[in-house]
């Protein structure tokens, strides 16, 4: 806020942009679902091009009529009989479910089983749907500022390469945290705003879009300025090595451009057995199998936060899912199938092995 005289002021947006899925302010807000996906009619026509293409090489058995005009019925040629339970899944991969997406299983560890993907829509971890955990002061949290509450929902309670995924929101407070992480967390803030600060004092703000990790044996103190709700990944694995200094610091990075903040692409983390960055995706297709290397290695468990764009997955027995900004999206080590990118893409990754 910047003075003007007489009594004006000149507010300045703390961004420049912000992804299609970023909650409008939430000052004081409870329980309000997440906002929903806003997309342009260019970019809907654009996707429908992409979509129709995607399509046209996967072959489905079955569909609807390509053209229909005016009052005239259509017609639908002549097709073997419909295998109802790929039409199922079809019909689920477009109608964007409220849950996640097992792919016709019944735990992560069955769908690991045979290494399909795993897909959560935001609308999975809004507001109203996280189970409440009480106050912190209550749960043996050291708190001496408010009387913080927190809430959280899971993806699931199964682990993929010794990691699980899940949301997690805390309403206004401050605690110590002394005890050394017996994990690595990487969390990615919906909205909010907080700090966390080192054992030596060194202290990270954190808000909207912004990655954070905090290692295993991190310990310092939380600081929730303003209701906070995040999505996660916590990784158990073996010790890394601290610093030079001996503390273990946590790292924050903007994944989206914050007002006078650079933009981060890469590598924000690697700690060996946990690797974290951002990165940018090109329309096109990747055909994922077990030689592949680099970013899309299924050497290791990947997990995605979708920034903004499209995408599509289709695990190796066809099943397909539609991604879009907001969504959490799990690829188990040695998942193979393919990724469609039909909108320009903007994801933050974490890597576990």
């Amino acid at each position: 806020v910047l003075s003007q005289g007489h009594g004006k002021r000149l507010v300045l947006s703390l961004f420049a942009s912000s992804p299609t899925w970023l909650p409008a302010s939430t000052a004081g807000r409870r329980n309000v679902p997440a906002s929903s996906v806003r997309t342009g009619g260019a970019a809907l026509s654009a996707e429908l091009t992409a979509k129709q293409a995607w399509l046209a090489r996967t072959q489905p058995s079955w569909g609807p009529p390509s053209q229909l005009s005016g009052s005239v019925e259509p017609t639908v040629a002549a097709a073997p009989p419909v295998d109802e339970a790929a039409a199922k899944q079809a019909w689920l991969a477009r109608t964007q479910p409220d849950e996640p997406a097992w792919r016709g299983q019944s735990s992560p560890a069955e769908s690991a089983a045979r290494l399909a993907f795993v897909h959560a829509p935001l609308s999975y971890f809004a507001l109203d749907k996280l189970a409440s955990k009480g106050t912190r002061r209550a749960g043996g949290s050291l708190v001496d500022v408010g009387e913080p509450e927190d809430w959280s929902r899971p993806i699931a309670k199964d682990a993929w390469s010794g990691a699980r995924a899940g949301s997690w929101a805390c309403s206004e407070g401050g605690w110590d945290s002394p005890k050394l992480r017996p994990t690595t967390e990487t969390f990615l803030v919906l909205e909010g705003w907080g700090c966390v600060t080192d054992v030596d004092g060194t202290q990270h703000s954190f808000g909207p879009n912004d990655v954070v990790v905090l290692p295993r044996h991190w310990s310092g103190r939380w600081d929730v300025a303003r209701f906070l709700h995040k999505v996660w990944v916590v990784h158990d694995h073996p010790d890394v090595p601290a610093g030079a200094d001996g503390v273990v610091r946590a790292v924050v990075a903007p994944a989206w451009p914050h007002f006078g903040a650079p933009l981060h692409e890469g590598t924000i983390y690697d700690g060996g057995h946990t690797r974290v960055g951002v990165a940018p995706l090109a329309p096109g297709s990747v055909a994922v199998s077990a030689a592949e290397a680099g970013f899309w290695s299924s050497a290791t468990a990947k997990f995605l936060w979708i920034l903004d764009g499209v995408l599509f997955l289709t695990n190796a027995d066809g099943s397909s899912r539609r991604c879009v900004a907001g969504d959490t999206a799990v690829l188990p080590a040695g998942w193979t199938g393919l990724v469609d990118t039909v909108q320009p893409a903007r994801v933050v990754w974490v890597d576990v092995d």
